[in-house]
């Protein structure tokens, strides 16, 4: 029968542990964790419920309408305008009509807001979108909703986008890339 070095294989499974963890995504109502992204959001009011949206780490709907995302990725590379991150943002929707954009600084760097209304599959909708760079990644946060409620939801997503800050990693953290 051959030898099983317990010790070895006890630091096998140790390292296979933190590396695992290294990896993992964390989700809660006011931050995400992954890989390189680690940020977190002001807090929204009760009735904004999480819900699953694709291409979003994370997304609330008001239980009236209205729906706020905040995603992440880090492309590395070409340094892209925040004009041509927001444009990005607008595939999809039609008629488009920008009612102002802004520049201001928002978790110590500067970010773009922009107000617009479109259509999305022929229905009338409002936009408010913030997109922001920070170490080598590319944060957006956005508010949708109809244009006849859009007043009443841009309360909470100011808090949101207020609230947006990156996590600095501690060193024993490492980057899970």
């Amino acid at each position: 029968m051959p030898s099983i070095d317990l010790k070895g294989a006890r630091l096998w499974l140790l390292a296979a542990a933190l590396l695992l963890a290294s990896c993992a995504t964390t989700v809660t109502r006011q931050a995400y964790r992954h890989g390189r992204l680690d940020y977190r959001v002001g807090a929204l009011p009760a009735e904004w419920q999480p819900i699953r949206f694709r291409g979003a780490n994370l997304a609330f709907r008001h239980r009236s309408g209205g729906t706020i995302t905040a995603s992440g990725y880090c492309p590395g590379g070409d340094d892209v305008p925040l004009e041509v991150l927001t444009n990005h943002l607008l595939f999809g929707i039609k008629t488009r009509s920008e009612l102002g954009s802004t520049l201001f600084m928002l978790d110590g760097r500067q970010a773009l807001r922009t107000h617009l209304l479109g259509e999305l599959d022929g229905v009338p909708i409002e936009l408010d979108l913030v997109v922001l760079k920070k170490d080598g990644c590319t944060y957006d946060l956005q508010l949708v909703g109809v244009p006849h409620q859009f007043g009443l939801r841009q309360p909470a997503f100011e808090g949101f986008t207020h609230g947006f800050a990156t996590i600095p990693r501690r060193p024993e953290q490492g980057s899970g890339e």
